[in-house]
């Protein structure tokens, strides 16, 4: 595994004010607390890395320096989450070995997952690593639920194969968690990379990477951390955090 001490690792968290399918959800808040702030806050817990919000919304930026969190403003035109990411990295001029794009309706977050994804780098042919748990049944037709197509070896790692939103089947598929991480080179090669059809056509950034060649390595993990993507995501995350206290 990649240990901290050698490895810099700096965690972005894109958060854009407009969402399409929950109006606004990263300033919903969860027990008073708006979710980019918790997202934020287990990022900043996991004691990896440096932790910043990339975001096109002062109301963010704001909520953000009244918790003391670190936020930069970002073109409100970028066309996805890494890129938002990318510029956000250039504008620190700070040199990092890793860049983690991490999912602002990710509340929940399991230091685990991060380790074992970074953990991904010990092998040089990973261009971007991410994270995937089981399928459940019940997801096959959930279009919020993105699933990664991969064969995964004895350590539970492989190459992504494909990514798409609705299965018939869940032969070789996983549920994907929004987790991303890049090599400083790995990210700039990304975001020089026009659309590809299939990101357009499917809302699936990663497509873009699949698309031209690049290596996305997955490793299985146990737990999924539950995103929001819906009201009904939002009260069941809302429920578990006052059950929690």
């Amino acid at each position: 595994m990649i240990n901290k001490k050698n490895k810099s690792l700096l965690i972005i968290i894109p958060a854009r004010l407009n969402s399409t399918r929950l109006s606004r959800k990263l300033i919903r808040k969860i027990s008073g607390v708006p979710m980019i702030i918790r997202v934020a806050q287990s990022a900043i817990n996991t004691n990896l890395g440096d932790v910043i919000v990339a975001t096109d919304s002062k109301l963010i930026q704001n909520l953000c320096k009244k918790q003391k969190v670190d936020s930069i403003i970002t073109p409100m035109d970028i066309k996805s989450g890494t890129d938002r990411v990318y510029y956000a990295y250039e504008k620190l001029r700070r040199k990092y070995d890793l860049i983690v794009n991490l999912q602002g309706d990710l509340p929940i977050f399991n230091k685990e997952v991060l380790e074992n994804t970074v953990s991904l780098f010990n092998d040089k042919k990973t261009e971007i690593g991410s994270a995937i748990c089981d399928l459940h049944t019940s997801e096959f037709k959930d279009k919020n639920v993105v699933k990664a197509k991969v064969t995964l070896n004895r350590n539970n790692e492989g190459f992504a194969i494909d990514f798409c939103r609705t299965i018939e089947n869940k032969e070789f598929f996983y549920h994907h968690i929004g987790l991303y991480i890049y090599s400083h080179d790995s990210l700039k090669k990304f975001v020089k990379l026009s659309q590809s059809e299939n990101e357009i056509k499917r809302k699936l950034e990663q497509m873009r990477a699949l698309d031209n060649n690049m290596k996305i390595k997955l490793v299985k993990v146990k737990e999924i951390p539950p995103s929001v993507d819906t009201l009904e995501d939002l009260k069941k995350i809302r429920l578990l955090f006052r059950k929690n206290k």
